[in-house]
């Protein structure tokens, strides 16, 4: 079955009532933890930036992580509504995280990560997903399953700190401290080189995969689904200058450090992120691959163009090696598992949504 989510959180100059569910405004957490502590004008920019580009965890969480009553002791993720589909092959870790080496950023918390092996012929080709800021692992399970499976690789999903069942204050710095541990959960645990490992961020988490990929010169490639250019481009597009501590998530910079093939997707009706925004980055990216201009659809339905899939697994036979004849080292947690869908989410017949969030 194929799932779309259509969620997102909209700026302020945007209706408020889109795409929002009544829980949403009680997770209004700032994107910056330090707002509040830089000087006068400055201080209070910034604090506009962290108001309108917030984080919306959903509340409840979609999931509970709880833990098999049998010899394997396996976690796995039990939905909170009975609607929910379940996810089988699935293996669920909670993983720590710890300050980011450059800069220090976040760290600390312990949050969940689910990975979901392609079931058909083995291959060590996986995308690690970052999802918007208004769903949780829970929702997205069924769509890595539905995206692993028509792509033919493995995806390794997470939610980010102070989401689901993950600890502590969802924050920019966290976001770049969680994206890090599952990086290194895919390459130490289930022996995933990097070299066949694809970032994947969508809206914000366009952040921190752009982040990881100018940290990590190996992976195999970066997709960047209607991303940010940075949090103050996207709110006032005018503004000619400012200083760098007052930005947020600033991909622009970011880009040109990325040495794998980054591939750019952005709608050209796209309401919450302007398209110029996807047009600079694939502009700046130094490792270029064509980008997708999805004419005509927005930032909430990019994927349900008929170009998307095709164009994904265009760059995924381009970036990824060939399929292992030997597969990942299985760990404990492969054999069982469940996940949920946004209640409520539409369904469609194209491809596998992943509208989830700015």
């Amino acid at each position: 079955m194929l799932i779309t989510l259509r969620r997102c959180i909209v700026p302020s100059n945007c209706s408020p009532s889109i795409g929002r569910r009544p829980w949403d405004t009680q997770h209004n957490i700032s994107f910056s933890a330090c707002c509040s502590t830089m000087p006068g004008p400055w201080g209070r920019f910034v604090e506009r930036i962290s108001s309108q580009l917030a984080f919306f965890p959903p509340s409840p969480p979609s999931y509970t992580v709880l833990e098999h009553q049998d010899a394997s002791r396996e976690l796995y993720i039990q939905p909170t509504t009975t609607d929910i589909p379940k996810v089988l092959q699935c293996s669920v870790m909670k993983v720590d995280t710890s300050p980011t080496p450059k800069g220090g950023h976040g760290g600390g918390q312990t949050i969940v990560t689910a990975y979901v092996p392609y079931r058909g012929t083995p291959t060590q080709t996986t995308i690690l997903y970052s999802h918007g800021n208004a769903v949780d692992l829970g929702q997205m399970l069924p769509i890595y399953r539905e995206l692993g499976k028509l792509l033919k690789v493995n995806v390794m999903g997470y939610d980010y700190t102070g989401y689901g069942s993950s600890t502590g204050t969802p924050t920019v710095g966290n976001t770049f401290s969680d994206i890090k541990a599952v990086y290194d959960t895919l390459v130490t645990h289930y022996n995933i080189p990097a070299t066949s490992i694809i970032a994947y961020g969508q809206s914000v988490g366009s952040g921190p995969t752009a982040w990881l990929g100018a940290q990590e010169p190996n992976l195999a490639g970066v997709v960047l689904h209607s991303p940010l250019l940075s949090g103050v481009r996207v709110l006032s597009p005018g503004l000619r200058w400012w200083p760098a501590f007052a930005d947020v998530y600033p991909n622009h910079q970011m880009a040109p450090k990325i040495k794998a093939p980054v591939l750019v997707m952005h709608g050209t009706e796209d309401e919450v992120i302007h398209i110029s925004c996807g047009q600079k980055l694939a502009s700046l990216a130094k490792n270029k691959y064509p980008p997708f201009w999805a004419q005509g659809y927005n930032h909430q339905n990019l994927e349900t163009s008929p170009e998307y899939l095709p164009t994904l697994q265009k760059f995924i036979h381009h970036v990824a090696p060939r399929p292992s004849k030997q597969p990942a080292a299985a760990p404990a947690g492969t054999g069982a598992g469940a996940s949920s869908a946004a209640a409520g989410a539409a369904r469609s017949a194209a491809v596998p949504g992943v509208n989830s969030g700015r």
